[in-house]
């Protein structure tokens, strides 16, 4: 059985502000041209197909509308699991009809049983080629509700990923067909973030970044590759916006989100993954590198670095033209205010810089801001306002008149916020 793997689409996300209706459209487009291409026999999307519960109406016609062109490829099996972004009412609301036209949606298991979650896989000619253990992101309550009367030390993840290849194993019977599952939560032990800088099987820290990757708790938050069944022939993961294997094992994978999440995820290449799969056999599993339809930079530096890296993107994108974003950090040398500083590398270009930022390391050589960084401390609202006036006093101004100015201001700040409180 020949599928494709994805997830996080994240339709209708807005990341600082930015339209990405073209782009997400783009990638649909394309998708559904490379299903064609490779004759796929079943999509599998591992949660999060939208951004928000609630997704706008543009979000949800292109999900629509993507599943509807389907119908004219040879895909004919759809697998589609809620993600913690997702809705699992919303995603579940149309599955009467999208069941007849063999798109199966699996939003959460709420009102559902274990054989709800094992459904058959089929050819264009009805013949079953595989099942799939359709599980989809749950918090620690639904589980246990699922679960009624199970020990409080019982790991209910585990159990329930065995249920399902238990219900599968007997609903495959003596047919020589693959199982695979579906899982949208956060693994341990994860390949390198960029397989093609760290290697694919270089283990790195797991780091909180600006990956709009919302923290997974309780048991769904650090789940070990032997919650899965050993003899699952495949297992398609959601939620880890890169493209990795689950403890160097080529059958627990992430296929990544298709776009760029945050500015930290600029430089790493989006991937679907096709996955060619045989019962007791290692699959077969190739990254197709999603094409850029917009593109994405972060740069970090001194003020002379960053300006180099603008003037060389400009050119880049006066010989290839591209709606482009960016996202400056300045990370050493006197602190400067970067829209002064770099206006006229931005004004009238081929790019939109969306965010300036100065690192700690700059700040701190700004007077007046020590005094409010301790790492351990609790910040208070006259922290933050202190630290906001050291970065705008001029260099070596420590008069008097400009610490009864402070204080001036802080007795203002406070009568402001009081009254705020009483309105």
């Amino acid at each position: 059985m020949k599928f494709i793997h994805t997830a996080d689409w994240h339709l209708g996300n807005t990341m600082h502000d930015i339209d990405r209706t073209r782009e997400t459209g783009a990638f649909l487009e394309w998708l559904k041209a490379e299903i064609e291409t490779i004759g796929a026999q079943a999509l599998v999307i591992a949660g999060d197909i939208f951004d928000v519960v609630n997704p706008s109406n543009i979000a949800k016609t292109q999900y629509y509308k993507f599943l509807a062109s389907l119908l004219t490829t040879k895909c004919s099996n759809v697998i589609v699991v809620g993600g913690n972004h997702d809705s699992g009412t919303l995603l579940d609301a149309p599955a009467g009809i999208l069941d007849a036209l063999n798109i199966r949606v699996i939003g959460s298991i709420n009102n559902r049983k274990v054989d709800d979650l094992v459904i058959e896989l089929k050819d264009g000619e009805g013949h079953v080629i595989g099942i799939c253990c359709a599980v989809p992101f749950m918090r620690n309550l639904e589980l246990e509700q699922f679960y009624k009367g199970a020990s409080s030390d019982e790991d209910l993840l585990k159990r329930l990923y065995a249920d399902v290849y238990s219900h599968a194993v007997e609903l495959r019977g003596n047919r020589n067909i693959p199982i695979i599952a579906t899982g949208h939560l956060y693994a341990a032990n994860l390949s390198g973030r960029d397989a093609e800088v760290a290697g694919e099987n270089e283990v790195i820290p797991e780091t909180s970044v600006d990956d709009g990757v919302r923290e997974v708790v309780g048991t769904l938050g650090n789940v070990d590759v032997t919650t899965f069944p050993s003899e699952l022939d495949y297992v398609a993961l959601g939620h880890i916006h890169y493209t990795s294997m689950v403890a160097k094992n080529p059958k627990v994978r992430y296929s990544g989100s298709p776009f760029v999440m945050g500015f930290d995820e600029a430089n790493c290449k989006r991937y679907v993954l096709t996955v060619d799969v045989a019962q007791g056999m290692v699959p077969v599993v190739e990254k197709i590198e999603v094409p850029k339809a917009v593109r994405f930079e972060q740069f970090k530096g001194d003020i002379e670095t960053l300006k180099l890296k603008l003037r060389n993107l400009e050119k880049e994108l006066v010989a290839k033209p591209m709606e482009t974003y960016v996202d400056l950090l300045l990370t050493s040398g006197d602190f400067v205010s970067l829209n002064d500083a770099l206006e006229a590398e931005e004004s009238g270009k081929h790019f939109v810089v969306k965010r300036h930022r100065i690192s700690r390391d700059v700040l701190r050589g700004v007077k007046g801001f020590d005094d409010c960084v301790e790492s351990t401390k609790q910040y208070t609202k006259e922290d933050y306002f202190r630290m906001l006036i050291a970065t705008n006093l001029q260099e070596n101004d420590e008069s008097e008149e400009v610490k009864n100015q402070y204080d001036k201001f802080i007795s203002l700040f406070n009568e402001a916020v009081s009254k705020a409180h009483e309105a």
